[in-house]
């Protein structure tokens, strides 16, 4: 970051000069040196420097203005500098020179750098410290960006509601602030973006922040929070009125929080609160909850909608007082939770909880994630949680030996929610509970304690090794290939599909291929394997290349064959892990007789067969007694679906109709992964 901050202050100098095509003549760059400036300098250039935090703070400044605070020293105390910028005309704080970012230390204030009611403005590249010898009694920040009661100058999006916009706070190293632990709109954070009202009873101007760009900053040790967006203009109906009614719901618009990392922290990771349509992306959570004193996790959204959280890693949370990755918290709608990667967290790694009077959870969607080695509850519902239509779909929960995880649990609520795709890979001594307003479906529950039919009533449910390529090996969001599937897997084309889906797993590749896989990747090899190979048979076929020529939807091109008991062989051309094979017949509800499918490593089927498909109850073929039913022959086609197997060869039989004695192939689909 330090080596290309002279590249970004060139960019915004240059998107400065020039604005709708027209030059800012009045932009100033000022410059400021601990050691060698002197607050009766002009500060218009580096041989002219400014000296002080106060002489910044005194100072009004406009758009495309430039403070640039010199490498390598420190100052003490909080830098306010007051003014706004104007759109696309940002004012920015940043550095210059060779070396250590410039260090600003609150030393216990209630914010290092901090802006109040201000706009359009970019903070970059500054080391920032608040901390005492000892544990604050009060809040302290390391950035605060406060709106209140926003009067002068406001621009407006909505009657009486002020709009404060474009702040953007980048390449910050944020560490050791040790404020008070307060869980409050007001607590301590290293970055807090809030909207407060006024505490003195005045009358008030609802106000809310607007394109809010929090990236690539570092906070480390702080007491509590370490990113923080949030309001006091937070009541809705779904709350209730059990707050304050005057202070309606006005949440922050065009929220992104993205690359950061998050480490240490005693409280919550990230919690863009009070927003609808926040990102929250590529950022990584190592370490929160750390003071073990009251409910916390590491990404989660209070009284917002349709937060989407992506591509970020979360791990280290502390204690079972929430200690969870992710949460669908308190009055939140439409949230989702995708292509993340959470672990070795002692809380577990999803939690709904709505827990005050009137409030609900709705709409969410937690999918295509990946857990390992989460602790306690892996997915777990708050005691008298209202919640509705949650989604869970194709996540990998995996629990190594020795752990002992509750894997799905509920303490209570009235909600519903739905599993769909899911792998629970289980090696410790948890298991999992009953919910009867969850549904279940297409689910894969392997190893220790696997649940019955009564316990999760999952008419699709597989309990095979879902052969991942290396299990429990992931060592950062990165490198969890161990978690793809390997070609023989079971998993695959065993799935149900699902709409709205994302369009690709957790390692970008678009779904599906074929039928839906089940966990969080998709495999994209699986191919029909049968397409253009002309099948043969022990006696003869007419028209044979009409059953592999890819028409199924017309039945009057078909392959015949003779009468009786007949076979038409199909050879793949190579070895194929097969796991399905659709059929088409002569198609006009007719049943035909002993069909029969078997896939076989040799031509003549003399060793290496396996039957994946018997109707043949009374072993009148010869082949073995069948237990599948009878169908009738309808454009749909037959789909047989099956545990991979290790193939080239496919005999396809069948023994006349229920009309006559001949046999027909309409078209044949092999599905395989070439091995």
């Amino acid at each position: 970051m330090k080596a290309q901050h002279w590249m970004y202050g060139l960019v915004i100098l240059f998107a400065c000069l020039f604005v709708n095509g027209t030059a800012h003549a009045d932009n100033k760059t000022y410059y400021v040196d601990a050691t060698a400036g002197s607050d009766g300098n002009t500060g218009l250039s580096q041989t002219a420097a400014w000296k002080t935090l106060a002489k910044v703070n005194a100072t009004t400044f406009g758009p495309c203005d430039r403070i640039l605070l010199k490498a390598g020293q420190t100052w003490t105390g909080t830098l306010q500098p007051k003014g706004s910028g104007a759109a696309g005309s940002r004012i920015a704080l940043d550095r210059y020179g060779t070396g250590a970012d410039p260090r600003i230390d609150g030393q216990g204030a209630n914010a290092a750098v901090r802006l109040y009611n201000q706009e359009y403005w970019s903070i970059g590249h500054l080391e920032i410290t608040n901390r005492t010898a000892a544990q604050g009694a009060t809040a302290r920040s390391g950035v605060l960006v406060i709106g209140e009661d926003y009067q002068a100058g406001a621009s407006s999006d909505i009657v009486n509601v002020a709009v404060l916009r474009d702040i953007h706070l980048h390449d910050l190293y944020i560490h050791d602030v040790n404020g008070l632990h307060s869980k409050t709109v007001n607590g301590s954070a290293g970055i807090n973006v809030v909207v407060r009202a006024r505490s003195d009873g005045s009358p008030n101007r609802v106000t809310k922040f607007d394109q809010v760009l929090i990236e690539n900053n570092k906070v480390e040790n702080v007491t509590r929070t370490g990113i923080m967006v949030n309001s006091e203009w937070y009541d809705r109906d779904q709350q209730g009125g059990v707050r304050n009614a005057n202070r309606p719901w006005t949440p922050a618009t065009n929220v992104v929080i993205r690359g950061n990392q998050v480490l240490h922290v005693s409280g919550d990771g990230i919690v863009p609160h009070v927003s609808t349509g926040a990102l929250v992306e590529h950022n990584r959570v190592d370490g929160y909850n750390e003071a073990q004193v009251d409910y916390n996790a590491g990404m989660w959204t209070y009284n917002g909608d349709y937060t989407v959280y992506q591509y970020n890693e979360v791990s280290g949370g502390k204690t079972i007082k929430d200690g969870m990755s992710f949460d669908f918290d308190n009055g939140t709608k439409g949230l989702v939770f995708q292509y993340n990667y959470s672990h070795d967290n002692e809380g577990g790694t999803v939690l709904i909880c709505q827990n005050e009077t009137g409030g609900s959870v709705t709409d969410g969607v937690f999918r295509y994630n990946i857990s390992q080695n989460d602790k306690y509850q892996m997915i777990t519902v708050c005691s008298g949680a209202n919640y509705g239509n949650m989604q869970f779909y194709n996540n990998v929960f995996y629990v190594g030996s020795g752990l002992s995880n509750n894997l799905l649990v509920n303490q209570g609520g009235n909600g519903g929610a739905s599993f769909k795709n899911n792998i629970f890979y289980n090696l410790g001594s948890g298991g999992y509970t009953k919910k009867t307003t969850w549904t279940y479906d297409s689910n894969l529950f392997y190893g220790n304690n696997v649940p019955s039919a009564s316990v999760i009533p999952d008419a699709g449910m597989l309990t095979s090794n879902p052969l991942f390529v290396n299990p429990g090996s992931g060592t950062g969001i990165g490198a969890l290939d161990g978690y793809k599937l390997q070609a023989a897997s079971p998993a695959i084309d065993r799935g149900v599909a699902v709409a709205s889906n994302g369009g690709k797993d957790f390692w970008g590749n678009t779904l599906y291929v074929q039928k839906p896989d089940r966990g969080a990747f998709e495999h994209p090899s699986v191919v029909n394997a049968a397409a253009g190979k002309t099948p043969t048979s022990g006696s003869f076929v007419n028209n044979a290349a009409y059953a592999t020529d890819g028409a199924a939807g017309d039945r009057n091109l078909y392959a015949g064959l003779d009468q009786g008991l007949q076979y038409a062989q199909i050879d793949l051309g190579a070895s194929y892990a097969v796991n399905r094979v659709k059929l088409w017949r002569f198609y006009d509800n007719r049943i035909y007789k002993d069909v029969i499918v078997q896939l076989s490593t040799t031509a003549d089927f003399s060793s290496g067969v396996t039957t994946v498909f018997n109707n043949d109850v009374n072993n009148s073929s010869g082949k073995g007694a069948g237990t599948d039913a009878e169908y009738a022959e309808t454009a749909a086609g037959k789909e047989i679906v099956f545990n991979p197997v290790t193939a080239r060869y496919v005999r396809l039989w069948s023994n006349g109709s229920s009309v006559n004695a001949w046999n027909h192939y309409v078209e044949a689909q092999v599905y395989g992964i070439p091995l």
